[in-house]
């Protein structure tokens, strides 16, 4: 099920008339940091408990465990290094996974949350109090603590803007990217729709595809933009439990997967997923 509001753009020119989501894999304690790699193979987390670990999907959804004993993992990014790097919010920390499945730290902060790498392996990442950039030599600076909760991060595909959801309002920032400098001019660009009773969108994880539409998981669903940031309208959740992350993988990167709390659903569109490398 999808729903267009008055005045928004038709969401069928992503969406395939008679497909809805389909059930992956369940039976995950929580499920979250979604990601692909470069031949469209989909990546997430299994944040808790003896199923922490990073788990990988193969182009048929034969399910493995990527690396073992990755605990409280909470946002993954593949970076133009080959290597996946991580969030972990629980242990506070920025970190990219050696060869050997360790975890090597990168940055400290408070609920560090989600991250995006760039092609010039600098690194974005969301926090509870701000967005964050860390540079080549890993050195961080905040970029701004104006957003409410700092939640999913994005980048357009170009790379020259950086998008930002508000978990704990309705807003979805937008940031011109600045190599060695981070990313500057920073304003509310997106709103998205809050649920009937008003409460916060609970914007999470998001993903963009190559015609520049942005995609923020959220409390009433899938919202979906377009590159100018007007709304295209929301396509329903799969199922009632919290969707927490998105990102387009599976063949030619044309399935949106997403991450709702025990499961993963995927569902075939119109668009493709962009690979930044």
């Amino acid at each position: 099920m999808a729903q267009n509001f008055a005045g928004d753009m038709a969401l069928s020119k992503v969406l395939i008339e008679g497909e809805e989501w389909e059930l992956v894999q369940d039976g995950f304690q929580m499920t979250d940091g979604a990601c692909a790699d470069e031949q469209g193979a989909f990546y997430f987390s299994g944040r808790r408990g003896n199923q922490s670990a990073i788990y990988k999907l193969d182009a048929s959804d034969q399910l493995e465990i990527y690396i073992q004993g990755a605990e409280g993992v909470s946002g993954l990014a593949f970076g133009p290094d080959g290597r996946l790097y991580g969030c972990r919010w629980g242990k506070n920390e920025v970190f990219v996974f050696e060869g050997n499945g360790s975890m090597a730290t990168l940055a400290n902060e408070s609920h560090a949350n989600d991250l995006v790498v760039t092609q010039h392996s600098e690194l974005f990442f969301t926090a509870e109090k701000g967005l964050f950039f860390l540079d080549v030599n890993s050195k961080k600076r905040k970029v701004t603590d104006r957003i409410t909760g700092p939640n999913g991060i994005c980048l357009s595909p170009d790379m020259g803007i950086l998008t930002v959801s508000e978990y704990g309002g309705d807003k979805v920032w937008a940031f011109a990217t600045q190599v060695g400098l981070g990313a500057s001019h920073g304003d509310a660009y997106m709103t998205m729709r809050r649920p009937s009773d008003g409460s916060a969108c609970l914007g999470d994880g998001m993903t963009v595809d190559t015609a520049g539409r942005f995609y923020i998981a959220s409390a009433i669903g899938l919202q979906m933009f377009d590159a100018t940031g007007r709304i295209s309208g929301i396509i329903a959740k799969p199922s009632s439990a919290d969707m927490s992350n998105v990102a387009f993988s599976g063949p030619e990167r044309k399935h949106l997967y997403v991450t709702c709390r025990n499961a993963i659903y995927k569902r075939l569109t119109k668009a493709k997923g962009v690979w930044h490398f």
